[in-house]
């Protein structure tokens, strides 16, 4: 039995936003002009690809694509205001599927947002990741998860929320307004509204702690010891899954402080590390029973083939012999694994251990050794 990684739904606080005017020294992007470039060509998008494809064509440079990419999802998605009030929940869902579905029904919460333009950004070999983290408004800190983007536009890392780009949560409704106040912005003007949890997305060398951002402490003289962001994210790129969640987990850790958004995180990656632990021991149990069960399988046919050809040795025997001997090898080393397994395993774990162990006796009868 396998179960998916899950998801919480990164969300969305916009309270009578304003359009903060949050952009980089580079003069804003013509606006109107990527809206008429969208609106001669009547495109519509059947896939990610197919908008990658179009930007790539009509955008060439890399701050035009940022900004065509920025400018579609202000204009074509919808936030998903019932998904954001269900934020609390988890759902077994892939981030691919969440990315897809949102694309689909042109309507989403903010991971859906990020990821597509995470998405084609990556289709057009821009440098980019989709970043998770919290938000503050004012004085109001949302402990509900955000997503946002970061992308290395000409050789510099800079940052975006095509989310906020849609418009604004006012009451309980959502007013559609294609704001560009979040677009290309510097990574040290970014951390006053937005804060992720793993520091290496500050993309900086004195990254803010969380307590300073949820204290609105934002001087120098209080940020975190020097901190090597570049080479952090190289390793990370180089990581699986697993491992990625396991290195953020540990450096939230390092930079904890008690807060609802933090922890929220925290319970997050421990329970995923936990489901990812038990399908990793779930895989290894299945391939040491497989193990097993060809081990025994080549015995068998090795006892067969004696009783009908008594005890003389051939090429056959030798090789359904060595062949169960290998097998039970490769089922005695994943078993040494398991050892601390979960205790959902273990009934299961002690069962294949007993009979791969009663194998073996009759395999070191028959002369084979096992280190």
């Amino acid at each position: 039995m396998r179960f998916m990684l899950m998801l919480k739904h990164f969300g969305l606080l916009i309270l009578f936003l304003t359009s903060l005017q949050l952009l980089a020294t580079q003069a804003e992007p013509d606006w109107k002009q990527i809206e008429a470039i969208f609106q001669k060509e009547n495109s519509k998008f059947n896939s990610i690809n197919a908008l990658a494809d179009f930007i790539n064509k009509h955008f060439p440079e890399e701050k035009e694509a940022a900004a065509a990419i920025y400018w579609w999802l202000g204009n074509n998605i919808t936030y998903d205001v019932q998904a954001y009030r269900q934020a609390g929940n988890t759902r077994n869902e892939s981030p691919q599927t969440i990315i897809e579905r949102t694309f689909k029904q042109r309507k989403g919460v903010c991971e859906g947002y990020a990821g597509i333009m995470d998405s084609v950004l990556r289709l057009l070999h821009i440098p980019s990741f989709s970043i998770g983290g919290y938000t503050r408004q004012g004085e109001i800190i949302s402990p509900v998860p955000h997503a946002w983007v970061a992308a290395k536009i000409d050789q510099k890392w800079m940052l975006f929320d095509p989310t906020w780009a849609a418009g604004s949560l006012v009451g309980k409704r959502f007013e559609t307004r294609f704001d560009p106040g979040f677009f290309l912005v510097e990574p040290e003007q970014m951390r006053l509204t937005h804060m992720p949890y793993d520091p290496i997305w500050q993309f900086s060398e004195r990254p803010l702690s969380h307590q300073d951002f949820i204290h609105s402490k934002f001087q120098k003289t209080d940020l975190m010891e020097v901190f090597a962001y570049a080479d952090s994210i190289t390793a990370y790129e180089n990581l699986d899954q697993n491992a990625k969640m396991l290195a953020e987990y540990h450096r939230i850790l390092r930079y904890y402080y008690p807060h609802k958004a933090i922890n929220n995180r925290l319970d997050f990656l421990s329970q995923n590390l936990e489901i990812a632990r038990y399908n990793q021991e779930v895989d290894l149990l299945n391939q040491a029973t497989t193990s097993y069960n060809q081990a025994a399988t080549s015995y068998n046919e090795w006892v067969d083939w004696h009783q009908q050809n008594g005890p003389r040795h051939s090429e056959t025997s030798d090789r359904l012999l060595l062949d169960s001997g290998k097998n039970l090898a490769n089922s005695l080393g994943l078993l040494q694994h398991l050892q601390q397994a979960s205790p959902e395993l273990s009934k299961g774990v002690r069962s294949l251990d007993k009979a791969v162990n009663s194998l073996k006796k009759q395999l070191e009868k028959e002369g084979l050794k096992f280190e």
